[in-house]
């Protein structure tokens, strides 16, 4: 809720639409279009055509621009334009006049050009010595008005292309609650709007926020216990959350400690004040200096140490860094699913004893009114909700919960966590009962003869804001507005494993989606003819992949997922480093197309190719201009060094991972293939890696939208040779089909 109003959205045509609201019949020109015309290349807008086919280009519509066109195809006639901008006058008629002389009647007032020179003069006056306003090549169709020998231009055709232009959303309705017909699927990391401004009622200026709330109104208490029953059964591996008890010695770090010192120091050490759950992503990605893994013996059963710091705390609310003791088989790990930790708690809204324990907290009670709302302000104090959350964070009992006490409480993650972990079943504040909202009344000084304008206008404005009972019968929820709260962070953190692949190593789990089981366990480029690559072990080989995404800044989730598709395909999934020959073992003939001569033919797994790429390629490495250019087949830093540097810095058109962040994969596709070769094999791949390396969870790249791409949705349009390209492979398709 609050998100941004409509008037935002009209006046910037570049913000990003939700895709649930409805599409309008009007459409606008891309901001990626890059036409220009001949004096102004400074303004890019799109092309305006005379023809569906070869038609010549007469006008130029900015970005941003409305249109409205009609027909089938790639080329579509705009509607909501008489003609080109510079025959527009003022009061939006069209001017000019043509002569009868070069022009063929189609029928009616429809006419086309057909002149000896190629093109008609439009005239501002019907004579020929008047000002020639432009040209109109052969073949332009127009509407003519009049019967002397110079008509009037009444409207004349004209064509855009229609991949160049996006659909203009637009929600149903401004200032009213819409359900919609059919229910839309919102995916993790799609979007549903952006940050609007919001007023709270004692503020100076409206801010940017964002109210979110995550509730259900199922039985969320028999569905937990159905899920603990459930997720007692299920695997090891299902289990990913780590539960350090109260209790857990955190051993504090010295130089040189082993395990035995470690168990040994335990003894005396500071216990934890709090349980605490960690996921194991966390202890995954710790550095191999903070774990110690120890083996078990026919004495001792193994166990793990992890040195984490600022997690745990101590009785005094400080928080502790050192060592701590997973023994395997004894402290225990969980599911998601087993809602440890959670707390449901029923809490009855009575909005006079909340209001009267805050203004009795705020002192703004006087003697007679305390008398009056003390008992009432004690009943806000001693609710189920407050006095859960009394117990976490009000540390010296004295029944205050105090700014500091607050800031202390949320800065430790046990405690942190614990809140996030309460769900609480209570009505709505977005279900209105007038009655509930008058209670307050004798608490704020309201009456018929001491009227509080102020409360008055709130109420009012209580009512505008309600919206359940709009909602209720039409999405399934409640109609007496009562349902389970859930901390929307702590829930979501609770069910994600791990987190995106920016920033950090791509695992093997994460390389299945393009290394078979298969060549896991036998070896990679098993079909390579050098010995010093062929069967290389898959973790090795990841090592050295990871190593040198690194060094090139392959560092995003989404372009690591476009750059390891792409080279999944070019070195044939990971079964070569080097063009394949004929199958009598000689040169093919293409070979020798490559600048160099044959010897420069592709090699690494993004397939390098010409003198001037192996040159340009060494120097990035330092390396002699003399080495064999073997080595980019043979050496595994440069077989996976060469695909970084290519992306990065060799493609036709620069560095590709600008490309990815704009999630353009179709012109990543002809980057590095010069055509759209396996384009459909390449798209499988990267969805499937988009899935294993969590893309929709990224902060950055998770509100795109990852399905088929399309051409109509890639900046290859405004490429007429990228383009053309596209068309030989799939013809008039807007999508990669699989051939």
């Amino acid at each position: 809720m609050h998100l941004q109003d409509w008037s935002v959205y009209h006046e910037d045509p570049t913000l990003t639409r939700p895709a649930f609201w409805p599409e309008s019949p009007i459409r606008r020109v891309k901001q990626t279009v890059n036409d220009v015309r001949p004096g102004n290349l400074e303004l890019c807008g799109l092309n305006v055509r005379t023809q569906d086919r070869n038609g010549k280009v007469i006008d130029l519509l900015p970005r941003g621009a409305e249109v409205t066109v009609s027909g089938k195809g790639h080329m579509r006639k705009l509607e909501n334009r008489l003609g080109p901008a510079n025959l527009i006058s003022a009061d939006g008629s069209l001017r000019g006049y043509v002569s009868l002389s070069e022009i063929m009647l189609i029928a009616g007032d429809d006419y086309y050009v057909k002149a000896l020179g190629g093109s008609l003069n439009v005239y501002a006056e019907p004579d020929f010595h008047s000002e020639v306003l432009m040209e109109l090549p052969n073949g332009t169709r127009f509407t003519l008005s009049g019967d002397s020998n110079y008509r009037k231009l009444e409207r004349i055709d004209q064509y855009v292309h229609f991949a160049a232009l996006q659909g203009e959303q637009k929600p149903l309705g401004p200032d009213r609650v819409v359900v919609l017909d059919t229910p839309v699927a919102i995916k993790a990391g799609e979007l549903i709007g952006h940050l609007g401004r919001y007023q709270e009622s004692g503020a100076q200026q409206p801010e940017q926020k964002l109210h979110l709330e995550v509730f259900s109104g199922d039985d969320v208490d028999s569905f937990i216990k159905a899920s603990r029953a459930w997720a007692k059964r299920l695997p090891e591996k299902d289990r990913t959350w780590l539960k350090l008890a109260m209790g857990t010695a955190v051993v504090p770090h010295q130089e040189n400690a082993t395990a035995a010192l470690l168990k040994v120091w335990s003894v005396a050490s500071p216990l934890s004040a709090a349980d605490l759950l960690i996921p194991k992503s966390v202890l995954d990605d710790l550095p191999a200096d903070r774990k110690i893994q120890v083996t078990a013996s026919e004495s001792r059963k193994a166990s793990h140490w992890y040195r984490l710091d600022g997690l745990l705390h101590g009785a005094d609310n400080h928080l502790l860094n050192g060592w701590v003791r997973e023994e395997v088989g004894v402290t225990p790990w969980v599911s998601p699913w087993s809602w440890e930790g959670y707390d449901i708690i029923d809490e009855y809204d009575v909005p006079q004893e909340f209001m009267a324990s805050f203004l009795r907290a705020v002192k703004r009670l006087s003697e007679a009114q305390l008398e009056r709302f003390g008992p009432m302000a004690d009943e806000g104090d001693t609710g189920p909700l407050k006095t859960r959350l009394y117990d976490i964070i009000d540390t010296d009992r004295n029944g205050r919960m105090t700014a500091e006490e607050l800031r202390t409480a949320i800065s430790l993650p046990a405690h942190a966590q614990s809140i996030s972990q309460l769900i609480v079943n209570c009505e709505s504040e977005w279900y209105h009962k007038p009655g509930k909202w008058d209670r307050l009344d004798e608490v704020l000084g309201h009456s018929g003869s001491t009227p509080h304008l102020n409360w008055l206008a709130e109420k009012q404005r209580i009512r505008q804001m309600c919206w359940w009972g709009e909602v209720a019968a039409g999405v399934g929820i409640p109609a007496h507005g009562e349902v389970y709260h859930f901390h929307p962070v702590g829930i979501a953190g609770r069910f994600t494993q791990r987190s995106c692949a920016c920033g950090r190593d791509v695992t093997l789990d994460e390389m299945q989606a393009v290394i078979s089981e298969h060549q896991i366990m036998s070896g990679l480029f098993l079909k390579s003819n050098h010995s010093a690559i062929k069967g290389v072990g898959a973790k090795n080989f990841l090592v050295m992949l990871n190593d040198a995404m690194n060094r090139y800044g392959i560092k995003d989730c989404l372009d690591k997922a476009f750059f390891l598709s792409n080279i999944a395909v070019e070195c044939d999934r990971f079964k070569t480093t080097e063009e394949y020959r004929n199958k009598d073992g000689s040169i093919p003939d293409h070979w020798n197309n490559y600048r160099g001569g044959s010897n420069y033919h592709g090699r690494g797994l993004i397939q390098l190719t010409h003198i001037e790429n192996y040159q340009s390629y060494f120097k990035s490495e330092h390396m002699s201009m003399f080495t064999p250019v073997e080595q980019v087949a043979t050496n595994m830093r440069l077989v996976t060094g060469s695909a970084g540097w290519f992306w990065r810095k060799g493609s036709a058109w620069g560095d590709m991972s600008k490309l990815s962040k704009n999630n353009d994969f179709i012109k990543i596709i002809i980057g590095v293939n010069g055509g759209f070769n396996h384009a459909h094999e390449r798209e499988q791949y990267a969805l499937a890696l988009i899935e294993k390396l969590k893309v929709s969870t990224c902060s950055v790249h998770g509100g795109k939208e990852f399905t088929k791409y399309k051409i109509s949705e890639s900046s290859l349009v405004g490429s007429a040779v990228g383009f053309d390209i596209w068309k030989r492979y799939f013809g008039e398709s807007d999508e990669i089909f699989k051939k």
